[in-house]
């Protein structure tokens, strides 16, 4: 059966986890097409593995993210290795990576030879995407799941950046290192599973996503940090639930006093992200 015979043939089968997207990509991933551009190039072409492709497509049709199926996610600008031990990056997280990057710029310019700490870092995407912008930055990126930091080096790997990985909880595997410039955390957030879709319960890890309480890890993170072993200029950088700025308000003011913190909204107008920075200049820009 060729790539056109059969691309005809499977959207007859669509539901709402199967659609044309989908079905696109599952068609490149066989061909090992960059785009559907090429797959439209090599339409009449056998595909290589029909009866691969009809057992991927029973999965995303099931309810299975694609993103497993295929083994790749996309972040910003490139893919990233995913399975089920790491969620699935995020709008909300390719935001806080960017709108990071554009204030390290502003407080440290182009290319900073700086300590960059990603705490709970899953896949890897905020640290190696950081790296990737800064190669003269030192990045090092933790989580308490080993087969996290697995996925975390292969990522490494595949965009042929050096970073290194730490296992523990919150800060304790990077405990001797001081004159850290910046720190990023995607924390668990969620407090309760009736909030969460059906597909994302089912196949994520619940390891990465639930918190109770709600704030349990930015009190934590937030509490663990020494200031003492900051540089004199520091960013740090969360994403966080919408309706958290009051809670986590309370617990700055206790330990950050005197430190600027700003909370920013997402592009669909949500507050969902902290930053405290140690530079009045860089909030107020």
């Amino acid at each position: 059966m060729t790539y056109r015979e059969l691309y005809f043939e499977l959207q007859k089968k669509t539901n709402k986890y199967l659609n044309l997207q989908a079905i696109k990509v599952l068609l490149e991933k066989d061909g090992n097409f960059s785009d559907f551009f090429n797959l439209i190039k090599h339409f009449d072409d056998d595909v290589k593995d029909e009866k691969k492709i009809l057992e991927n497509v029973d999965r995303v049709k099931g309810g299975e993210p694609l993103q497993y199926v295929t083994g790749y996610a996309y972040f910003v600008n490139s893919n990233y290795i995913v399975n089920k031990d790491v969620l699935i990056p995020r709008q909300e997280t390719e935001e806080l990576a960017v709108g990071l990057l554009k204030m390290i710029v502003k407080l440290f310019g182009k290319n900073p030879e700086i300590k960059i700490i990603d705490i709970g870092t899953g896949s890897g995407v905020l640290g190696i995407y950081l790296k990737e912008y800064f190669p003269e930055s030192k990045v090092i990126c933790t989580d308490i799941s080993e087969n996290c930091l697995k996925i975390c080096n292969k990522n490494a790997a595949l965009h042929n950046v050096k970073i290194e990985t730490r296992q523990g909880n919150i800060l304790d595997p990077i405990k001797d290192i001081n004159d850290i410039s910046v720190i990023v955390s995607n924390p668990p957030y969620i407090k309760d599973e009736s909030t969460v879709d059906s597909q994302t319960l089912k196949y994520e890890p619940h390891l990465a996503l639930f918190a109770s309480p709600q704030e349990k890890f930015y009190e934590e993170i937030l509490k663990a940090i020494d200031l003492n072993l900051l540089s004199n200029r520091f960013i740090i950088a969360f994403e966080i639930e919408e309706n958290m700025e009051n809670t986590l308000t309370h617990i700055l003011e206790s330990k950050y006093k005197g430190v600027i913190y700003k909370f920013e909204k997402d592009i669909c107008g949500k507050t969902r992200f902290l930053y405290i920075v140690k530079d009045e200049g860089i909030v107020n820009a």
